[in-house]
């Protein structure tokens, strides 16, 4: 299935405007879809929705009792994220932002190295061999500047691999997602642009953090795609990252795709929303939100069932579990070392001073 706006360089420039599969209820718009995803591949980027919901859940729960430190949720993104990662191929990159977890748990990042990272251990980015994942990059947008460096590389090579990245909403309006967007244009790179518009920038909601109609409406510029899709619809998602990729891949240049979400939880768990969106709000955005409406369709085609369901919840939520006990064994061994020791090949005479004062100064304490 090919989508002619990608073709023609339509881009969504009206906020109304938005590709779309499964109704709000998880009903098909058109009966005469056709479905893309295999049922095994739909099945399965389910679990991983559901693993990455269980460890939210988990992780929130830890942090609030003393046992995690600060950490970005990912509630109700998902399925964007999924839709994501079931479409890339050997020798693909992904390069997160702070909320990409689903995407990196299925791209073979070890669900331990969640714990050991939001935990302050340096371990947690050292990413298994040919997991194509780089570290999570927390300064907002420069994610697309990373991006656009590694298309460059596989354009040399010759190479017929996309680079991928994520930013939120409020990454757009800083100068690096411009200068990502047209450098890769007018050089053609292979490297898809992915926002997760879930509609706050912390605190900042769209209308004041960008004057666009649509953040898609800022391809124009760049002379590149902008598509708008439902991120909480599974199916729409994944059938336009599968073309998006497509068209990188074969050589066209790079493509900018907006995912219409909502945060669900926080921006971070420091962060209380409360203060600056109504719980009415939250109850009417999150009636889109991306489980029960995949999980209608999966049902309506006999590809998951009540029992599985359960059966599912179950077991990742027990993995879950696994790996946060396997991780506090890592924390025992904290090396001093690593705080200091990879930001550059040879320390400053700086860091080398306040590595000095650090050990010392744990060394007093012990």
């Amino acid at each position: 299935m090919k989508y002619k706006f990608i073709d023609e360089n339509k881009i969504f420039l009206d906020s109304k405007e938005m590709f779309r599969i499964l109704d709000i209820k998880g009903n098909l718009i058109n009966s005469n879809y056709k479905q893309i995803a295999s049922n095994d591949q739909l099945k399965e980027g389910y679990k991983y929705m559901v693993l990455s919901r269980q460890q939210d859940n988990y992780m929130t729960q830890l942090q609030r009792q003393g046992r995690m430190l600060t950490f970005a949720p990912n509630f109700g993104e998902e399925a964007l994220q999924v839709a994501t990662s079931m479409n890339f191929k050997k020798g693909d990159w992904f390069i997160p932002a702070f909320r990409s977890n689903a995407t990196m748990l299925q791209l073979g990042v070890p669900l331990k190295n969640q714990f050991l990272y939001w935990n302050g251990n340096e371990e947690g980015s050292k990413m298994p061999k040919d997991v194509n994942v780089l570290p999570i990059n927390i300064p907002i947008a420069t994610q697309f500047s990373h991006a656009a460096g590694i298309a460059y590389a596989m354009k040399l090579k010759g190479d017929k691999n996309v680079a991928v990245s994520f930013i939120g909403n409020g990454g757009t309006s800083e100068g690096e997602f411009y200068e990502a967007l047209n450098t890769s244009s007018i050089h053609k790179w292979p490297v898809v642009y992915c926002v997760n518009n879930n509609q706050w920038a912390i605190s900042t909601p769209n209308h004041l953090e960008s004057g666009s109609k649509t953040i898609a409406a800022k391809a124009v510029a760049a002379g590149i795609p902008g598509i708008r899709v439902d991120g909480n619809d599974l199916l729409a998602s994944f059938d336009v990252m599968k073309e998006a990729m497509e068209y990188a891949r074969s050589g066209k240049g790079p493509i900018l795709i907006e995912f219409v979400t909502w945060r669900e939880g926080p921006h971070t768990t420091s962060d209380n929303p409360r203060i600056y969106r109504t719980e009415k709000e939250e109850e009417e955005a999150e009636k889109w939100e991306p489980f029960h409406r995949i999980e209608k369709y999966l049902n309506d085609k006999n590809i998951l069932n009540k029992k599985e369901k359960e059966k599912i919840w179950k077991e990742k939520l027990e993995e879950v579990k696994k790996a946060f006990q396997e991780s506090l064994q890592e924390l025992e061994n904290i090396k001093i070392n690593d705080v200091f020791d990879y930001t550059y090949e040879k320390l400053t005479p700086e860091l080398k001073e306040q590595k000095e004062e650090c050990i010392n100064y744990f060394e007093g304490i012990k």
